[in-house]
């Protein structure tokens, strides 16, 4: 038997047919292979392009921060410096640019100007000049605003201009309404620039109607004018036009652009940034962004031609770049640029896959918040501030468990998902955490102690809730007073019960401009009983608010906020009033005047020159000033007792009487009766109310206060007086006045009238 002969691979395909058929089937493949490939390449190009798009922007955004950052920094330096020129008391023009030239030093101002109300700058040398400014920057530089001016000439230099107000300070006779600062444009050089893209992107800030504020000092920035959109006029690419740009930043919005000048497109993302009208217009070559992804995209087609023998090495190239390009634009978006941290954004990603993978666990969302960090930022420094909040975010990420996370929000705000049992096991840990960390800074041995921390925490209980929602209870239970748990910390729990009270205090914030100027605001007198004759010898001016929507709304309510916001001074300025007013008017109509004792708030007495206005508006209505008695309340002298007594005397050497309200009602002693100088002392309603009150006891003490009171020339005035017993007890004491419901409650002015007809004090 004969070898067999080996066939040929083709030696069936003996037919021409047979061949074409398999060109075809082959051609047909190639075609497809080709088809999806470029396929392929324009859905990679979009989608590298949208994520270099949403680079940029990030890029833009980060830059626009950083700028906000210096023009935030730039106003708060201004503003110290402007408190501690007013506090000086300094009257010398020679003398404020001796203070200031001292606190200029070692700040990037190139220059700061006292002006006067004529827009005349006075700057540390003894030159002055009347600033060139525009007509809104100078109308809100004299106008008592914050103001920031786009590159104005000074001096024959380029600057920018930030003014912060005064308070009509007098020097050297000319009154003084700002001051101001000049700060060189190329200051934002660094801040601006883009060394990511080669050196070939740039930044540069201009107003919202082009006009460039600060230029770029790259040698590839374009030479755009004075006026960015005169340049861009007829250069922009594709279906945007420039009336679209210059109408989204009318309204404060972001976006980028391409254009092509002299052949080369460029990106152009515009981003707004601090004052309200300026914007970041950063500029990079689409050549630079794409750079590498345009060699990616020629070897895709080079790949393409070759189809079957490097398809496969083509495919792993692609997933490989694309993942690489991925895993950058993570790690802008998930990794905190300041702590190596996790970003908010990567925070809300973990919370919810650990909500949602442990829902058997009993989570909080704990929000953290440096004390004064500004403050520290100045006095440690940007580096100093920067390394605590390192090492925070580096000691709770080992603390915290795989079933817990941590991100920063921003600044000195963290984020923390943390699982716990109960609140008091959660209050320990953050104590014991705290021990441990301060015990290893201290260790340490570096330029910056731990700080002040506080936490409010939210017990995750309503799963429809955003993160940002839980983040904002964490934070409303902060505006409540926190639980110190030592030194320096403290914690807060949120309340559903916070978010309801200050919802309400909204409402009422929102009303009391409103309500004071529509006359709601009503004041009521509640007589002051003389004994032993039992007639009216005086009265104290109350306020209630009959609010127009809601009826009387009792103080209460109102004057705790009031207090907070201070609105309580303009409150009590209008009651003062309200009260010289009245006596004004007996005193015209032949009626005997009494004498009226006004509320003052403790925030009064944080303006020394305070008493001006009150002296001011009862000599207007030409009264003798001891027909009204200004009370201060006892808790004012735990504050600062030294302080305190010297604005009584001051309130007496004005000429009217002075009272200590609610004495006995905190941490009273008896000693305070020979040390503080009033004139008259109002007993709290303490002694006379609540569980336990023992009326012979009671006797004991009183007699003993209105005994040495008397010795030291003091009327005394028993508040919240309200049996029989009592008024007779309060006789046998001594007292001379008595106030309380036993005789009258608080009544509006009319009433009060009628009633002090037929029994005013002979």
């Amino acid at each position: 038997m004969g070898r067999k002969e080996k066939k040929s691979p083709f030696s069936s395909l003996t037919s021409l047919g047979i061949y074409r058929r398999v060109f075809l089937i082959f051609f047909i493949i190639c075609i497809l292979i080709t088809i999806f490939s470029f396929q392929y390449y324009g859905r990679l190009a979009s989608t590298i392009r949208e994520e270099s798009e949403a680079y940029l922007q990030e890029i833009s955004r980060r830059i626009g921060a950083n700028v906000d950052r210096i023009v935030n920094d730039n106003y708060d330096v201004l503003h110290t410096m402007a408190a501690s020129l007013e506090y000086s008391g300094i009257n010398k023009l020679e003398e404020a640019k001796k203070m200031l030239q001292k606190q200029k030093e070692g700040l990037g101002f190139e220059s700061i100007y006292l002006i006067d109300q004529n827009g005349i700058a006075y700057d540390l040398s003894d030159l002055q000049t009347f600033l060139t400014l525009d007509k809104l920057v100078r109308k809100d530089l004299l106008s008592g605003k914050d103001s920031m001016s786009t590159t104005q000439l000074i001096q024959n230099k380029e600057y920018i201009l930030f003014s912060v107000p005064l308070d009509d300070m007098n020097i050297d006779d000319k009154t003084m309404v700002a001051l101001a600062a000049s700060y060189a444009p190329s200051s934002f050089d660094q801040v601006l620039s883009m060394s990511s893209f080669n050196d070939q992107a740039y930044s540069q800030i201009v107003t919202m109607n082009g006009a460039v504020v600060v230029r770029s000092s790259s040698s590839y920035a374009f030479k755009s004018g004075y006026n960015i959109f005169s340049t861009l006029e007829g250069l922009i690419i594709g279906d945007t036009k420039l009336s679209d740009v210059m109408e989204e930043m009318a309204v404060n919005a972001s976006g980028q652009i391409r254009f092509n000048l002299d052949g080369r497109e460029t990106y152009m993302v515009y981003t707004p940034v601090a004052p309200d009208n300026w914007y970041l217009m950063s500029f990079v070559p689409v050549e630079v962004v794409n750079e590498k992804s345009n060699l990616l995209l020629k070897s895709t087609l080079v790949i393409c031609g070759m189809i079957a023998v490097t398809f496969a090495g083509l495919a792993a190239a692609l997933v490989y770049i694309f993942n690489n390009h991925k895993r950058k634009l993570e790690q802008i978006a998930y990794v905190d640029e300041v702590t190596g941290g996790h970003t908010i954004q990567r925070f809300y990603e973990l919370a919810e896959e650990l909500l949602t993978s442990n829902h058997n666990l009993r989570y909080a969302l704990v929000y953290t918040n440096i004390v004064k960090f500004k403050v520290l930022n100045d006095e440690l420094g940007r580096i100093n501030c920067d390394a605590m909040l390192r090492f925070f975010s580096d000691y709770m990420n080992k603390k915290i468990s795989e079933s817990e996370c941590i991100g920063r929000q921003s600044a000195d705000h963290f984020c923390i998902l943390i699982q716990f049992s109960d609140e008091y096991e959660l209050l320990d840990k953050f104590r014991i955490w705290h021990e441990q960390a301060e015990q290893i800074v201290m260790d340490m041995k570096v330029a910056w102690s731990l700080p002040v921390m506080e936490f409010g925490i939210y017990v995750i209980d309503n799963n429809t809730l955003t993160f940002p929602q839980m983040i904002d209870r964490a934070k409303l239970a902060l505006r409540e007073s926190p639980r110190t748990i030592d030194s320096k910390l403290r914690c807060a729990f949120y309340d559903d019960e916070v978010r309801r009270q200050l919802l309400r205090e909204k409402q009422l914030e929102d009303r009391m401009e409103a309500a004071l100027n529509n006359g709601e605001f009503v004041v009521f007198l509640q007589p002051k009983y003389h004994l032993p004759e039992e007639r009216i010898g005086g009265a104290e001016a109350l306020v209630r608010w009959k609010s127009t929507s809601e009826g009387m709304i009792f103080p209460d309510e109102f004057i705790p906020l009031f207090e907070k916001n201070g609105f309580i001074i303009q409150l009590d300025l209008y009651v003062f009033e309200t009260v010289c007013r009245t006596l004004r008017r007996w005193i015209d109509q032949g009626m005997t005047p009494i004498r009226i004792s006004v509320n003052c708030s403790r925030l009064h007495f944080k303006d020394k020159n305070f008493l001006t206005e009150y002296v001011r508006i009862a000599e207007e209505f030409q009264l003798d000033k001891s027909l009204i008695e200004i009370e201060v309340t006892e808790s004012m002298v735990l504050e600062n007792s030294v302080r305190l007594i010297s604005i009584i005397r001051n309130i007496k050497k004005a000429g009217f009487e002075c009272s200590m309200d609610d004495f006995g009602s905190g941490y009273s002693s008896l000693n305070l009766i020979q040390t503080i100088p009033v004139d008259v002392l109002k007993l709290d309603k303490i002694f006379f109310h609540g569980e336990g009150v023992d009326l012979s006891r009671t006797e004991a003490v009183v007699t003993n206060i209105i005994s040495m009171a008397k010795a030291l020339s003091m009327e005394t005035v028993a508040e919240g007086v309200e049996e029989r017993e009592q008024v007779d007890m309060l006789k046998r004491a001594g007292c001379d006045y008595i106030q309380g419901y036993v005789f009258a409650k608080p009544m509006d002015i009319p009433a009060f009238e009628c009633l002090a007809a037929d029994n005013v004090k002979g």
